[in-house]
Order: C-alpha cells, then structure tokens, then sequence
C-alpha cells in the first residue's frame, strides 16, 4: 500500500520537493553533505572515520537483533543512556581494528568459501537446504542486493579468520584441566546468621544538607532518558466510508462474470491400470503395451474385478496396492488426454479404452461422481456487496492517503494544512524514549521515525509509516527532551529513600560485625542468633552458581580465603538484601572423573575455549595500544 503512495509521488509534486532540497543545499553548500567534519564524527581509528550516522543505524541494528531474540525479557532501559553507547562504540571500535589488520595482511575469502557459508545459513534453507528464491526474497526484504550481502559477508568472514586461527590453535594442559575443575566445582560448606536490611525499620529524619548531598552522590541514577512528543495524523480505513451500493442488475452481472468462483465443479472418483513405457521406446514396444491394455480393459468389461487386475498388472506402484484408486479429481487436475477420456465415461460404459499420456498406457475406469454444486445468486448476493463495500474502502482509502501525502510534502514543517484539507484531527503522544511508549508509540517503526534525522534533526514531517493494513500515520516532533538529570525537587522522596536504604544497610553491617565480634569471644552462633531473633543456616557443600540462600551471599562466600585444617575462616559478607555472618567451615575442590573420557574432553574443551577468548582479549588490547584512537563523546550523546 505504501508502494502505491510512493508510486504517485511524481509530476508537479516532485518539482516541489525539489525545490524543498534547493534551499538548504542553497544556504548550507553542496560540499557539506559529502564531507564528515568532526561535528558527525564519533570516532576516528587510524584515520578511519566512523560517523554518528553510521554509528547510530548500527546501534539500532543490535537493539531490534536483541529485541527479536529476548523477545519480552528485553529490557529496553540499557539502551537508553549514554553508557550502552559507549559499549556499542567500543565494540565498532574493535571491529574496526580487526578490519584494519586482516586487510594488512591481505586476508582474503574464496567464492567457494563464501557459497558454502551463505549455503549454510538457516535463513536461507528449506527443508534443511539452501533455496535461490528464499535467499533473494529475504535479503530484499531487509533491502539488500546479494552482492551488497555478499560483499558484507566476505568481508566479515575475512576479518574472522585472526580471531578463528587463535580459538583453533588454543589448547588445555591436563595440569590446567585438573586446576580447572578443582575451582570450578569446588563446593564450600558454612553456617551464617543473615541480618536483613529493613529500610522501612529506619527511624530517621535527613536535612537539606544530607538530601543534596546524597542527590549528588548518586545524581546519575536519576538521569531521564532521551524523549520526544509527537504531534501525528491518523488515517485508518475503519473511518473511511463505502459509496451507495450497486443495484441487482450490476451484482448480477458480477456474479455471472466470476460463476466459477461460487461453484463446486463436477468430481470423479477413478482407478486405472498403468502399463508403462518409457519415452525413447521404440513402436513395437509401445503397440505391444497397447495391446497388454486392450486385454485388461477387455477383462474388465466382462466383469472382471478392476481392483485385483490393477493389482497384478499396473506399473502404478503408489495406486495398484490400492486397486488403482486415485481418488475424486475434477477439470485441471491431470493431463488432458486422461482427463478428456475421465468425462467420456459414464455408469453405463465405466471403463475406457487404453488412453496414451507421457507415462505409458491406461485402462480407466470410473467409481463415482459427484454432482457440480454452487451458490445461487441470491447465496452469493452478500458475498458481493462485502467485496464491493472493500473495494470501495480501499480506493477512497488510497485516494485520502495519497492526498495526505500530496499536502504534506508540499510543506513537510506542519500537520496543520493536511488536517484542514482531510477534516482530521492533529493528534499528540508522549513523552517517549528510544524505547516507545503506549498508543502508536508502542510501534517499533514510529520510535525509529521519531528518533530519525528526518524528524528530529531536520524537523520535517516522517515518510507515511503503516501500522496495519489500509492504517498509516505521519508523525512531526512537537518537543524535544534530552537526555537529563531529573531535579532534586522531582525526585526528593527517592533520594530519601535512598537514604533510608542506605542507613538500614548501614545498620545491618553494624549488626552482623557485633555478632561477629561476640561469636569471636566464645558465644554460639544459636545463641546469638536467638538473642537477635534471627535464624542460624547451615549450608552444605554449595557450588558456585548456587542461588540458595542468597546468590550474592554464597558468591562472596567463595571468595574467603581457605580455612586451615580444623578451623574456620569468620567473616562479615555482603548478601542480597543486607549482611551475614558466615563462618567457613570446609572447602572441597572439584575433582575430574578421569574413568569418563566425556566429561574429560568436554573441561578441556571449556578450559581452551576460556584461553582462546582471553588470547582474542589481548589481541584486541593490543591493537588498540598501538593504534591512534580518538573519540567524541559529545557527538555521541543522545541529547545531541
């Protein structure tokens, strides 16, 4: 539907946005549109320009990856700020590099190498093996040429081969397996008395002077992302109304011109008797097969049963254990001269003479029919009217759409003239950030409008975006919210939180250090436990990645030092919603079955993987050391 508005845009419109483009080219010079300059970079890398533009579609490329893959445990509030940024530049950083050394070193990829990897792209597979058709239609979708994809693609491939060649040449010592599990599935047991952090046990007033210092301290917390209001034309076909329906005579005519569509044509139920013969037979084979039917049909008119000599003498494997059955066919279905001698049958001469097709010589016989059946004009009446009620919708629908469009484009800076010329209303939504909002802000296609260069560098009016079918909206920035630090008078009750959380945290280390110190001097555990109203856990043999009781608290268990021989290492550690004292009790390493040459193979495995990726590390670190970086951070902000 978009494509038919694009199709219009021609005539005396294009002269007009022709002379839209003139002015800034005009005022600004044509040479500023083909040259960067440091205002549209966000970093150089050894000469190598990587501009926001380019920066900024790729960013967005890995939001929508990792939307589609996370599908509703994506988070959208990581991309919000200037941090996730920063990684994603770092990382276009790193490839860069990588770019730059494989093409040092002329690393280069085959075509035979680069078909077999495209081949190999479930993307473009069906049933498991790679389809033309399927390959052309998704890279086109995503507006891609193969030989952009291609491109892309080899190079990427080339790039690789560095970090490949390091993952393929890393390797384990059974010395480094050995230590490798002994860490890895070490399991240390303890008791711990946990002391909670109650934020809503606190009794506390804080001053003005507190507050603002707290607010500062912690002022990157109450950053607001980058957001935008939208001001937006609506023009769905639901509001759009059908003209006066056509009389009986039209929809009759209708109806005798497309008959073929309410009718149910006549089927046959037929078996038949093949007697094969291949193509490059020679006469006397194809009349000796002729004369094989002729004996068959005979034998089946002095009845004969069809089944049992479809059984014994049809070249048919797929039907002859069947007795030949084929099942009901209708016009269209089998070649014709089948076909034609189908319908020449009847229940007083059901079985044919041999019929010639490309597969040899049949014997046909027919089983059953089913009468044609069909709508009345009077069944298909409203079947009609519906249809033409929807064609009616989609013409006035497009001919809105396009006069939409006309209007805007005339002067692409208002919604104002568009609504007045349509009758509707110029509709406002938001504040929203990069990662949508409610009503249309929650379409992933009108955030990525909003936050366009179109419309909020340029200030211009978005392409028409489609929400459904026959659905579209144009949308224009009204207000732009950079990214902020909220002020202290917006968010006094969460710095005040804050506080108290932090007090309650405060006091909760203060506890678990006096029961420490108490349980150092003699005391029990069980006493003290009881003396506070809290409870003594004992965990044993807990793993690394175990969540229970407390995920954080078992990871700073892990990280005590090992307790001598009969003793125990007494400590005060960091939990999930407070503190906890731990006495470490026994620490057993992890040992390698070596009777299970699996699990064997698979820790060397775990174990060269975790090398080779620490290699690549410093691989990366050490391009970067030796290379000219420099990055514009204020380029790279999204308030920019």
């Amino acid at each position: 539907m978009l494509q038919s508005i694009r199709d219009r845009l021609t005539g005396i419109l294009a002269f007009v946005i022709l002379g839209i483009l003139v002015i800034p080219f005009a005022f600004v010079g044509v040479n500023s549109y083909f040259s960067s300059g440091e205002g549209n970079l966000v970093a150089l890398v050894n000469d190598q320009e990587i501009t926001f533009n380019e920066f900024n579609q790729s960013f967005l490329d890995y939001r929508r990856r990792l939307q589609m893959q996370l599908g509703d445990a994506f988070d959208a509030s990581r991309f919000d700020g200037d941090v996730a940024r920063r990684e994603h530049l770092d990382q276009m950083i790193d490839e860069a590099l990588l770019r730059q050394v494989a093409s040092d070193l002329d690393f280069s990829v085959d075509d035979e190498r680069l078909a077999q990897q495209i081949r190999e792209i479930q993307a473009f597979q069906v049933d498991g093996q790679f389809n033309a058709d399927v390959y052309q239609s998704r890279l086109t979708a995503v507006g891609q040429t193969p030989q952009q994809f291609e491109a892309q693609l080899r190079a990427d491939l080339a790039v690789s081969q560095m970090p490949n060649g390091i993952r393929v040449s890393s390797f384990a010592t059974d010395r480094e397996v050995r230590e490798f599990i002994a860490l890895s599935e070490q399991q240390r047991t303890f008791d711990t008395i946990m002391v909670p952090a109650r934020a809503d046990a606190v009794d506390a007033t804080f001053d003005d002077a507190a507050i603002q210092a707290w607010y500062e301290d912690n002022s990157e917390s109450f950053r607001s992302p980058e957001q935008v209001v939208i001001e937006y034309l609506e023009l769905d076909s639901s509001a759009v109304e059908a003209g006066e329906p056509p009389n009986d005579d039209v929809l009759r005519e209708q109806f005798e011109s497309q008959k073929n569509r309410f009718m149910t044509p006549e089927q046959r139920r037929v078996a038949h008797v093949l007697i094969e013969v291949t193509p490059d037979a020679g006469e006397a084979a194809v009349e000796t097969a002729r004369e094989q039917a002729e004996a068959i049909a005979e034998r089946a008119r002095a009845g004969e049963d069809f089944a049992v000599l479809a059984e014994e003498n049809s070249d048919d494997i797929g039907s002859a254990s069947m007795g030949g059955d084929l099942g009901f066919i209708e016009p269209g279905v089998m070649v014709e001269a089948f076909e034609n001698a189908v319908y020449e049958l009847s229940e007083e001469n059901p079985v044919s003479d041999p019929v010639q097709t490309g597969f040899g010589w049949h014997v046909i016989k027919l089983t059953e029919v089913r009468e044609a059946s069909g709508q009345s004009f009077e069944e298909a009446r409203e079947t009609l009217l519906a249809e033409f009620r929807e064609d009616e919708v989609d013409r006035a629908f497009l001919g809105l759409a396009d006069r939409m469009v006309d209007v805007i484009y005339e002067d692409p800076t208002t919604l104002e003239a568009a609504a007045l010329d349509l009758g509707l209303d110029v509709q406002t939504t938001g504040p929203f950030s990069r990662s949508g909002g409610e009503g249309i802000a929650a379409n992933p296609e009108v955030v990525e409008a909003a936050f366009s260069d179109l419309v909020l560098l340029q200030g211009s009016v978005s392409d028409p975006i489609e929400l459904d079918a026959h659905h579209i909206v144009m949308i224009r920035l009204a207000e732009h919210l950079p990214a902020a630090i909220r002020p202290l008078d917006e968010v006094r009750e969460e710095v005040i939180a804050g506080l108290r959380a932090d007090q309650a945290s405060e006091e909760a280390k203060a506890q678990a250090e006096a029961l420490l110190a108490s349980y150092e001097s003699g005391a029990s555990l069980e006493d003290l436990a009881t003396g506070a109203g809290l409870e003594v856990e004992v965990v044993e043999n807990a793993g690394r990645r175990q969540v229970t009781p407390d995920p954080v608290l078992v990871g700073n268990v892990f990280k005590l030092p090992r307790p001598a021989e009969g003793e125990a290492v007494n400590s005060v550690v960091e939990s999930a919603d407070g503190y906890a004292l731990v006495s470490l009790n026994a620490v057993n390493d992890g040992v390698l079955d070596e009777d299970n040459p699996l699990a064997r193979r698979q820790a060397r495995m775990m174990m060269a993987n975790t090398s080779a990726s620490h290699e690549a590390w410093a691989l990366v670190r050490q391009l970067r050391e030796a290379a000219d970086i420099e990055i514009f951070e204020d380029n790279l902000r999204t308030s920019r």
